[in-house]
């Protein structure tokens, strides 16, 4: 009988851990989703600032000259 108790038991925190994993699919999903265009908009703004960078250093280099 004790082996019994012990498979329910076991039973229930099986579906326990289902439940609570069902639950954090849906931040988890909705996280990676806004982390993915927060890191397309930072690799934007990175690209114009290096653009500026550049467009600078080519009018340094042209008044120098």
């Amino acid at each position: 009988m004790p082996y019994l108790l012990s498979v329910v038991v076991v039973l229930v925190a099986l579906v326990g851990l289902g439940l609570v994993v069902a639950a954090l699919l849906g931040p988890v999903k909705r996280f990676v989703l806004v982390s993915g265009v927060a890191r397309e908009q930072i690799g934007q703004d990175v690209g114009l600032i290096t653009a500026r960078v550049a467009a600078l250093k080519v009018r340094l280099a042209e008044r120098r000259a």
